[in-house]
């Protein structure tokens, strides 16, 4: 009984079960209209929701998984009414930028992915429709209507059929999605493309928010933009990342939590592994030990493929091979982050193979942890973009490198400029999230704002070819890197928990 009674939906239209739903007459619902017993009969091998009297969720939940997701919330740490939260907000701003006009946002899952036949790739849900929804499942999609007068939200989720359950376990449940996601209706996928042909023939003057630019669902995307060439609804089309975008980019407090914890336990595991270097012998064996301590901390895997690069493999910026013997008078720089419930953190240290660092070495170490840290000084201070942290690192590192002899003193603010910029050829920042290069439609040229989460990692590169520098500096490569939560006050280091040395 108090399973049932957990999940019990309200017994109103606007949240009643699918069947009933479906039977409904005083629904102003789109989907209600769509769903009526002759469509209905076209699904009916499909699985709607429970069978056998078992509830189906597809997922963790609280029931099933406490250790995971704790009572009342979707995914860990994140409670359904969040999620609600976070799809009114869309709505809100939609709505502001839809010049009066009645909106539909499409927001797709990510398509599975195979390595080979009917091999998969281990799934990670699409960011955007994480973030608003919680669903984990491939085969979904959200669609909010808005209006002047009202919001709602609909879910489109495959059900998989007897054979299918055998092989991928079940999905989502139409009547369980309505209760546990809490958007007010869900139904079959196969229904989506009818449904969306219905809106746009029947409401010509409504707008379309659809990330039709860099589509993250092959399949679905070919429905949607032949639906709306069937429509002639293009001149009614906009892009809804920007607008997501902005809204990810502020996190609340429960996502800051898991950034907290996902930069704590890379952090945990990078010290360690420094603390083991001594006794590994490859550049795989440390990649294998920051995965192996990330895993055991509680992370689901890592945030992307780490870099692990020993020696002058370190002037590779996105060296992943991770082929490569350690040597006791090498540094090696390490750059890995995990992923914790959908949260990334994204780390770089580099320390010496045996342990101490040459003259050489320190001088170049030193250059580039002083110029992080006026960095992240200057993050606690006046307001600031990541466009102006990396105007000022360019000026800090360049006082640096020719206090270290690196750039001549003697060159004008031009050879300064361009010298420093090979030393250090990307940028020092990025925003951080859901996605370690995350919310890319919004600009670095805006001020930092409170809930901003980035990263800071200027480093400095000399490759064993650049004959313009002393032969003693050849060869060695250094990045520092740390995740930094802007707040009122200033910010928290939120990998503060990774030394330094």
């Amino acid at each position: 009984m108090l399973r049932r009674s957990l999940y019990l939906l309200p017994q109103t239209s606007y949240h009643l079960p699918v069947q009933n739903r479906l039977k409904s007459t005083g629904s102003n619902s789109r989907l209600d209209d769509l769903l009526c017993l002759p469509a209905r009969s076209r699904f009916k091998n499909s699985r709607l929701c429970s069978t056998g009297g078992h509830q189906k969720y597809g997922q963790p939940i609280h029931l099933t998984h406490p250790h995971l997701v704790g009572k009342n919330e979707v995914t860990f740490g994140t409670l359904k009414e969040e999620y609600r939260d976070r799809r009114d907000k869309l709505a809100e701003i939609v709505s502001k930028n839809s010049e009066g006009m009645d909106s539909l946002v499409i927001i797709p899952a990510a398509e599975r992915k195979y390595m080979i036949d009917k091999i998969p790739y281990f799934y990670r849900q699409d960011t955007d429709f994480r973030y608003l929804t919680g669903c984990l499942q491939p085969d979904c999609v959200l669609v909010i209507e808005t209006s002047k007068e009202s919001c709602k939200s609909f879910l489109f989720a495959k059900q998989n059929s007897e054979h299918e359950e055998k092989w991928e376990g079940c999905r989502i449940g139409l009547e369980e999605a309505v209760s546990f996601f809490g958007v007010d209706q869900a139904a079959p996928l196969p229904v989506f493309e009818t449904y969306l042909h219905e809106f746009c023939k029947n409401n010509p003057k409504s707008k379309v928010w659809y990330e039709f630019t860099e589509p993250r669902n092959p399949n679905l995307h070919k429905q949607i933009m032949a639906v709306l060439q069937d429509t002639n609804y293009f001149q009614n089309l906009s892009p809804s990342r920007p607008i997501l975008h902005s809204i990810r980019s502020i996190k609340s407090p429960s996502e800051m939590s898991l950034m907290r914890e996902s930069a704590s336990i890379a952090s945990q595991a990078i010290k360690e592994t420094i603390q083991q270097t001594r006794h590994l012998s490859t550049e795989a064996q440390i990649n294998a030990c920051i995965e192996y301590k990330c895993k055991m901390g509680g992370a689901e895997f890592m945030a992307y493929p780490a870099v692990v690069a020993a020696g002058n493999n370190a002037n590779t910026i996105h060296y992943i091979a991770n082929t490569g013997s350690l040597q006791e008078d090498d540094l090696v720089l390490v750059d890995a982050g995990c992923e914790l419930h959908g949260y990334s953190s994204d780390i770089t240290r580099t320390w010496p193979v045996g342990g101490t660092f040459s003259d050489p070495q320190k001088c170049v170490y030193e250059a580039v942890l002083d110029t992080q840290e006026q960095l992240i000084k200057r993050i606690c201070g006046a307001s600031v973009s990541i466009d102006g942290l990396y105007s000022l690192m360019l000026e800090i590192l360049a006082k640096n490198l020719i206090e270290i002899g690196l750039i001549s003193h003697k060159s004008d603010k031009i050879k300064v400029s361009r010298a420093t910029r090979q030393f250090c050829p990307h940028h020092v920042s990025h925003y951080l999230g859901m996605d370690v290069h995350d919310t890319p439609s919004v600009s670095k040229s805006q001020d930092l704002l409170a809930g901003m989460v980035i990263t800071v990692e200027p480093g400095v590169y000399i490759p064993t070819n650049n004959t313009d520098v002393e032969e003693c500096f050849r060869g060695i490569g250094v990045r520092i890197e740390d995740d930094v939560l802007v707040t009122n006050e200033g910010c928290e280091v939120l990998s503060r928990g990774c030394p330094n040395l």
